[in-house]
């Protein structure tokens, strides 16, 4: 079992947002794509398509950035 922060960034009604979201999945048996899909309890078969239902533009997921302190 994998616990991963993914970056949800896109916009709504012309404001970017950018949502982070703490999954919990098993890659044997999902996707990362697949894990978004199922955390927002969606019947859609594409991140694009949950995207398409929430109604966020120009939407794309991705992981955190970590920048090192030196």
């Amino acid at each position: 079992m994998y616990r991963e922060t993914i970056i949800i960034e896109g916009s709504v009604d012309g404001m970017r947002f950018s949502k982070p979201i703490l999954l919990s999945y098993n890659p044997n048996q999902e996707t990362v794509e697949e894990a978004i899909i199922n955390f927002y309890n969606s019947q859609a078969a594409t991140f694009d398509e949950l995207a398409v239902q929430r109604g966020w533009g120009d939407c794309y997921w991705t992981f955190p950035s970590y920048s090192k302190v030196v």
